[in-house]
C-alpha cells in the first residue's frame, strides 16, 4: 500500500487533478480546497491554479475558509538552508510562517502522518534570536489532521519514503524551538505528529482544544496547559513537559507517557493547576520513579487520576502531598472535559477578634454545589454557589490554615479549595524591659536589649548604619535584617574613627513594628577592628534594595546592563529590588541571595589602600538542576570578580555563561575588566559542575590568576564532558581589592543563590 502511494505521489498533477481529482484521495479542489503536493513542478505544471508545490505559496492564497489537502513530502515552513538569523518584531516570537483565515483545515493525505511533514529547523540562538516558532495561526478554527508538524533544530528528521529529504538536525545542543501557536476559538489535532524538544507548543493558544490519537516528543514547557488529550503518546525527554494548567487545565484519556530520560523525579507542571488523568499508563525505566504533579504545589491544588499505572502497577501521583490528589477509581468520570469548579480565589486570610467575614463563590454552571471545612471555621449556608467563611474559635496563638471545600455534586465530581489563613489577633509591639545598647567587642558590634516577649518569638527589625564625620548623617548601610533580627555587626577598617548607629523596630510573631529607636555607639578605635584582612558574609545581612555611591568597607546591590549583553533587549525597573532573600526552589537548597531582576549586580567596595594578593571563595547553587545554568544562550551569564575597582569596573573575574553548545553544561573562562569592558583571558572551558552545591575559588597569587569551580552534585551518567574546572592566566598587578558579582540572566526558574563568601587580601 505505502509503495502504491509513493507510486502515485510521483504522477504529473494533470493526472491528479484534471478529469480524477478524486484519485489519491483527493477530493474535488476548488477556491476554499487547495492542494499542495511537493513531487509537482509548480503551479503551471499542474494546469489547475488550485495545485501548489509550496507552502509559503499556497498559505498565501488561503481564503478566510479553506481546506488544505497535502501529499507525502516535506515542506519546509521556514528555509533550513537560508543563513540570516531570523529575528522576532513588535516584541514577539521570531515565526516561520503567520497564517489568517477563519476556518481552516490542514489534512495530510499519506498512509501514516509520518508521510506528511510541514517543518522548520530554527530555535533560540540556533538560527533565531528569539524563541523560533514554525507556524503562527490566527483563525477561529483549526483542524489538523494525519500529518507531522517538526521543528528539528534539535531532532533528526527521518524520512524513509525519500531518504533524500531527510536532514541532520541543526545542534545538539537542545534549546527552545516551538512548532506554533492558534489564537482562536477551537483546535482540533487528529492523528498529529507534534515533534520538538524544549518548548513544544503543539499549536497552544485556542480557547478549546482537542488531541486525538496524536503523538508528542517534547522537554519541559512544552505542552498544551488548557487542552484534553485521547489516545495519546508521550515521549518525553524532559522533567516537567507542562509549564501551568491554571483554569480547567489538561485532561488525558487513555494515554500513554514513555520516560525517555534518567531523572528520578518527574512532574507534569512547573507552575501548577489542575491536572486530570483517566485510564492512562507512565512507562519508565525504573519503579522508584517519582511523579509529582508540581515540584512545588500549593496546598489549595486538586488535581484528579482514575486507573493510573506506573509500569503496569497502581501508583498515586503526588503521593507526598496527599491531599492535592483525588484518587477517583470507582467513580465513573466524564471524559469530555475535565472536572472543574472556578473559585473567586484560593488563598484568603481572617482574623480573629475583628476584620470583615469571608466570602467565597463558585461557578457551578448549573450543578448543585456543597461545602465543608475545617472545625476552626464554619461556612453559611453549606450548599449553594456562595458563602460566607467565619470563625469558630476565638483565640489562637499562631496563624493556622486550612482547607475550605467546594464540590459539586454530580457525575464529574469536580472540587474547588480556598486555604484560609486564620490569623490571630494582632497585640501591641512588645515594650523594652532593657533599653538597647551598642557593645563593642571581641570586633563586633552588639545590640544588647531584651524585650518583654511572654513567650513570643522576637521578630524586631534592626539596620545597621554608618555616620558621617559629623555625626550628622548615616553615610552607609552596614547590614540588614533579612533572616531575623540582626543583632551584630563585625567591624571594618572604615568604621575607624566613627561611630555607628543601630536602628530598632521591636516586634514579635504577633505583632507588628514598634517604633524606631536610633541607638548611636562610640567612636570606633583601631584597636576594636579584629580580621582587617578577610571578609566572610552568608548574605543574610546584605540590604536587597539599590544602593548609592559606593562607601567603603560596604556593600552595594543594584542593576546593570553590561555593553556586552547589547544585542539582546531587557531591562530592569530600578524603582524594584534587584535582590531578595529567602528560601530557594529546584537546584537552589535552603536560604540565600538571589536575583530579583535580570542584570543584578553586587559590589564591595574595600577601604582605601594597595591590595596584594587576594583570594575569593564563593558558594552558590544555581536553580537550574541540569547544568545549563541560565534560561538561554542570550548573553546570560554570571561574572565573579576580585582585585576590582568598583568605581571604573576594572579588575579580573570567572565568567560562567551558558552558550549554544551544550543544553546541559555551561562555559568557564578566566575574564579581565577594563573600565567596563571585558576581554578573554583564557579559552572557554565547557563542565558540567555548575549545579546544586557549587564552590567558585578565585585566587590572584604573584601575578597568576586562578580559578576553580567544582560541586557536590555528582556528575551525570550521560555526560562526557568534565565536572571540575581548573583554569589560569598571566596577568599583569593592580592595587585593588574590590569584588564585583554581576548576573544578566533571567530570573525565576533560572536565578543562581549565593550561600556564602569568603575573602583574603594581603595587605
Amino acid at each position: 500500500m505505502r509503495r502504491a502511494l509513493l507510486i502515485l505521489a510521483l504522477l504529473p498533477l494533470a493526472v491528479i487533478c484534471g478529469q480524477a481529482q478524486s484519485v489519491g484521495g483527493v477530493p474535488p479542489l476548488d477556491a476554499s480546497h487547495l492542494l499542495l503536493d511537493g513531487s509537482a513542478g509548480g503551479r503551471e505544471a499542474a494546469g489547475s491554479p488550485f495545485v501548489f508545490s509550496d507552502f509559503r505559496e499556497v498559505v498565501a492564497h488561503l481564503p478566510d475558509t479553506a481546506t488544505l489537502y497535502v501529499r507525502p513530502g516535506v515542506y519546509w515552513v521556514d528555509n533550513p538552508y537560508e543563513p540570516a538569523v531570523v529575528r522576532g518584531e513588535n516584541g514577539r516570537e521570531p515565526f516561520g510562517c503567520v497564517i489568517r483565515g477563519r476556518q481552516l483545515a490542514f489534512i495530510g493525505l499519506g498512509e501514516r502522518p509520518d508521510d506528511v511533514v510541514l517543518a522548520s529547523a530554527r530555535g533560540q540562538m540556533q538560527g533565531a534570536v528569539g524563541n523560533f516558532t514554525m507556524l503562527d495561526i490566527w483563525c477561529d478554527s483549526l483542524s489538523v489532521e494525519n500529518l507531522t508538524l517538526g521543528n528539528y533544530c534539535n531532532v533528526d528528521l527521518d524520512y524513509p519514503l525519500n531518504p533524500a529529504l531527510s536532514r541532520r538536525r541543526r545542534s545538539d545542543a537542545i534549546t527552545q524551538a516551538h512548532v506554533g501557536y492558534v489564537h482562536g476559538s477551537s483546535l482540533r489535532a487528529k492523528n498529529v505528529r507534534f515533534v520538538s524538544r524544549l518548548n513544544l507548543n503543539p499549536l497552544n493558544g485556542a480557547k478549546d482544544s482537542y488531541y486525538e490519537n496524536c503523538h508528542f516528543e517534547c522537554t519541559d514547557d512544552a505542552l498544551n496547559g488548557t487542552a484534553v488529550y485521547r489516545h495519546c503518546r508521550f515521549d518525553l525527554y524532559g522533567q516537567k513537559p507542562l509549564w501551568s494548567t491554571f483554569g480547567p487545565g489538561a485532561m488525558f484519556v487513555d494515554c500513554d507517557f514513555y520516560v525517555k530520560g534518567s531523572s528520578r523525579e518527574v512532574y507534569f507542571c512547573k507552575q501548577g493547576g489542575p491536572v486530570t488523568l483517566v485510564d492512562c499508563r507512565y512507562h519508565a525505566p525504573s519503579d522508584s520513579l517519582y511523579i509529582g504533579w508540581t515540584a512545588y504545589p500549593q496546598r489549595w491544588l486538586r488535581c484528579y487520576q482514575k486507573n493510573f499505572t506506573l509500569n503496569g502497577k497502581p501508583y498515586v501521583i503526588g503521593h507526598r502531598q496527599p491531599e492535592n490528589t483525588l484518587v477517583m477509581d470507582s467513580v465513573d468520570m466524564p471524559t469530555d472535559r475535565p472536572p472543574f469548579l472556578r473559585i473567586n480565589r484560593h488563598e484568603a486570610e481572617i482574623q480573629v477578634g475583628g476584620g470583615e467575614p469571608l466570602t467565597l463563590t463558585v461557578d457551578g454552571q448549573g450543578r448543585q454545589v456543597a461545602w465543608r471545612c475545617d472545625p476552626l471555621v464554619m461556612v453559611e449556608p453549606t450548599v449553594g454557589d456562595t458563602v460566607t467563611v467565619s470563625l469558630s474559635c476565638e483565640q489562637i496563638e499562631d496563624p493556622i490554615s486550612v482547607p475550605v471545600t467546594a464540590y459539586a455534586v454530580g457525575e464529574d465530581q469536580a472540587v474547588a479549595v480556598c486555604m484560609v489563613t486564620v490569623n490571630p489577633a494582632p497585640l501591641p509591639p512588645p515594650p523594652f524591659l532593657k533599653q538597647p545598647e551598642v557593645r563593642i567587642e571581641n570586633g563586633v558590634a552588639r545590640l544588647d536589649y531584651r524585650l518583654d516577649l511572654q513567650g513570643r518569638r522576637d521578630q524586631s527589625f534592626i539596620a545597621w548604619h554608618r555616620l558621617d564625620a559629623d555625626d550628622c548623617h548615616k553615610e552607609a548601610t552596614l547590614a540588614w535584617s533579612n533572616d531575623g533580627p540582626q543583632r551584630t555587626y563585625r567591624l571594618r577598617p572604615a568604621d575607624i574613627g566613627r561611630r555607628l548607629m543601630a536602628t530598632i523596630r521591636p516586634a514579635h510573631n504577633r505583632s507588628g513594628r514598634g517604633e524606631l529607636t536610633e541607638v548611636a555607639s562610640r567612636q570606633i578605635e583601631e584597636a576594636d577592628v579584629r580580621g582587617r584582612d578577610s571578609l566572610v558574609t552568608d548574605f543574610s545581612d546584605i540590604r536587597c534594595g539599590w544602593s548609592r555611591g559606593l562607601p567603603a568597607d560596604a556593600w552595594q546591590a543594584d542593576g546593570f546592563k553590561p555593553a556586552d549583553t547589547s544585542d539582546y533587549e531587557w531591562s530592569f525597573d530600578p524603582k524594584k529590588p534587584m535582590w531578595e532573600y529567602g528560601e530557594g526552589f529546584n537546584g537552589a537548597v535552603g536560604k540565600g541571595l538571589l536575583q530579583a531582576q535580570r542584570g543584578a549586580r553586587l559590589m564591595y567596595t574595600p577601604s582605601p589602600r594597595t591590595y596584594g594578593d587576594m583570594t575569593l571563595t564563593l558558594q552558590a547553587d544555581p536553580t537550574k538542576t541540569a547544568g545549563q545554568g541560565f534560561g538561554s544562550a542570550t548573553g546570560q551569564y554570571m561574572d565573579v570578580c576580585l582585585k576590582f575597582d568598583t568605581q571604573t569596573l576594572t579588575g579580573y573575574g570567572l565568567r560562567i555563561i551558558r552558550t549554544v553548545k551544550h543544553a546541559k553544561a555551561v562555559d568557564f573562562l578566566l575574564v579581565a575588566y577594563h573600565n567596563g569592558t571585558v576581554t578573554p583571558l583564557t579559552d572557554p572551558v565547557s563542565a558540567t559542575c555548575y549545579r546544586t552545591g557549587c564552590t567558585i575559588s578565585l585566587a590572584l597569587r604573584g601575578g597568576l590568576l586562578t580559578a576553580s569551580v567544582e560541586t557536590a552534585t555528582p556528575k551525570p551518567a550521560d555526560s562526557t564532558l568534565p565536572h571540575a574546572v581548573s583554569l589560569s592566566a598571566r596577568v599583569g598587578p593592580n592595587p585593588f581589592g574590590g569584588i564585583h558579582i554581576q548576573h544578566t540572566g533571567s530570573c525565576g526558574e533560572s536565578t543562581t543563590m549565593l550561600h556564602r563568601l569568603e575573602a583574603h587580601w594581603e595587605l
